[in-house]
């Protein structure tokens, strides 16, 4: 499997006794990022090792927390960034959502390298440009014998863009992106109406 929240940069596979971490970001371009936005209302989480980590505590990580089923620890960022780490998430209501794309689109950094986008209302991601789902899904497929052509998948945001396109069998919630639903082989139902276990239940049970 690919560890939720890392976007294919962390590998977990239980059966094989794998564990592989890919293309993590700088601890000081992390920082970098976090210093381009700490005036902003929002909150910052890095998801590792299955626990997301904050620099403080408010209804921002509180809310991803609850939502995603996570816990979550804070932690003293400037030890915790010693080493490199998966993934930024930036985390806000709806709609401030537009002030942190545009403040973004003001970001560089000279040394390292790194792409960023919204992957839901309320999340917008910093990531090495290396970094996608498909890559984490070939490496555990390969593992195994199989292609990205055996696989089917279930995606709703932009971030599933590539996945979905990349499978062989790729499968759009209804209220997913309307980037990703471009690429999708199958729509099916939103999440509060059971859209994956009916697509299983008629094409693959």
């Amino acid at each position: 499997m690919t560890r939720e929240g890392t976007g294919g940069a962390e590998i977990y596979d239980y059966v094989m006794n794998v564990e592989k971490s890919s293309y993590p970001l700088a601890g000081a371009l992390i920082q970098d990022i976090i210093k381009h936005f700490e005036d902003m209302d929002v909150n910052f989480a890095i998801p590792y090792e299955g626990i997301l980590f904050a620099p403080r505590d408010d209804r921002h990580i509180q809310m991803l927390a609850t939502a995603d089923k996570v816990p979550y620890q804070v932690v003293d960022f400037q030890e915790f960034l010693k080493e490199p780490k998966p993934k930024l998430i930036i985390i806000c209501d709806p709609e401030y959502m537009d002030k942190v794309i545009e403040r973004s689109e003001t970001f560089s950094n000279d040394q390292y390298k790194s792409s960023s986008l919204k992957t839901a209302s309320v999340l917008y991601e910093y990531m090495d440009p290396r970094v996608t789902k498909t890559h984490g899904l070939e490496e555990v497929m390969a593992m195994h014998g199989f292609s990205m052509k055996e696989l089917c998948i279930f995606g709703d945001a932009d971030n599933d863009y590539d996945m979905t396109l990349n499978a062989g069998v790729g499968v759009v919630m209804a209220n997913g992106s309307e980037k990703t639903k471009s690429v999708a082989d199958y729509i099916t139902d939103d999440n509060n109406h059971d859209g994956i276990g009916k697509f299983i239940e008629k094409y693959i049970l």
